[in-house]
């Protein structure tokens, strides 16, 4: 095994060892306290007092994670797609590899001489590295495969709902706008009460005090709530159903392992009908190992 071989498993595979464990739940660890310490960063009274101690942190985590990212692309070639310049290009341009690059990023500018305010502010994309953590890699891609089943529902959905609002907005307009020719000025604006009102957030900066617009009001809370459920019940459908496929599947892959060798050469027979104590049984299948000629039913 070669040195590109081990760095791999250390750092893209934590389950294959207890040290590679280890030193993900310590990246984990520092990830969260570079977090907090951007936050605390944030505090006045904090920074005014206590600057030096997380400028301090900030100088420890941060070089850290630049080593980590380095390593991480020359760990790729382990594989044989991300082997040599192209591979390594490949690498970069992968979700994972450009979540840390964009975590990075900042302190290598403003350590560089390019100190400005909007630099300042890509110190917040650190709280991607989050995303490193693969315990919830499936739970996103549960949710990308979810929007891909839906998404043409919810383009459906946004489409009228678009189409709602701009009628909703014309209308208000015309019926509050000379009453609150402040508050109801342009259409634009009389869109953001409409956005407000519809998914029944109503911060209360902008309401009608006409009888018709308290009507029109009255009607789009109302279809805002349909509006609001509809995507919620459909994710919750095909979120329940990718969980249970999940679990199905799970099951399958049990079975399909020899329960006394763990022997993946099974031979199975369905519809399997046995008799016990005179009652026939169905079964829908009997696995028979074929290296330990353990068998069992299901």
């Amino acid at each position: 095994m070669t040195l590109k071989d081990k760095l791999y498993i250390l750092l893209e595979e934590p389950d294959n060892s207890r040290i590679s464990f280890i030193i993900n739940g310590i990246i984990y660890i520092l990830i969260f306290i570079s977090i907090i310490n951007l936050m605390l960063s944030s505090v006045d009274d904090i920074q005014k007092n206590y600057g030096y101690i997380l400028d301090m942190i900030r100088n420890i985590i941060m070089p850290i994670f630049v080593i980590e990212y380095i390593v991480r692309l020359y760990a790729s070639g382990s594989l044989e797609k991300y082997k040599g310049f192209g591979g390594k290009l490949k690498y970069a341009l992968t979700p994972y590899a450009i979540i840390d690059l964009v975590s990075i990023l900042p302190y290598i500018l403003l350590n560089s001489g390019f100190n400005s305010s909007f630099i300042r502010s890509l110190r917040l994309l650190r709280i991607f590295r989050l995303f490193r953590v693969k315990k919830y890699a499936n739970f996103a891609q549960i949710m990308k495969n979810i929007i891909s089943n839906i998404k043409e529902e919810l383009f459906v959905l946004l489409f009228y709902t678009f189409i709602l609002l701009i009628i909703l907005s014309f209308a208000v307009f015309e019926v509050e706008h000379d009453a609150q020719p402040k508050v109801f000025s342009n259409i634009f604006q009389t869109m953001w009460w409409a956005v407000a009102t519809l998914t029944t957030v109503g911060y209360g900066d902008m309401f009608p005090i006409t009888a018709w617009g308290k009507v029109i009001t009255s009607t789009i809370s109302i279809i805002g709530i349909a509006f609001v459920a509809i995507p919620g019940g459909m994710f919750a459908s095909e979120f329940m159903s990718k969980i249970n496929d999940k679990k199905e599947k799970e099951i399958t892959d049990i079975e399909t392992t020899c329960l006394k060798c763990n022997s993946i050469k099974i031979k199975t027979i369905t519809n399997t009908k046995l008799t016990h104590n005179e009652e026939k049984i169905d079964y829908k299948k009997l696995s028979i190992c074929q290296k330990c000629d353990f068998k069992w039913l299901s």
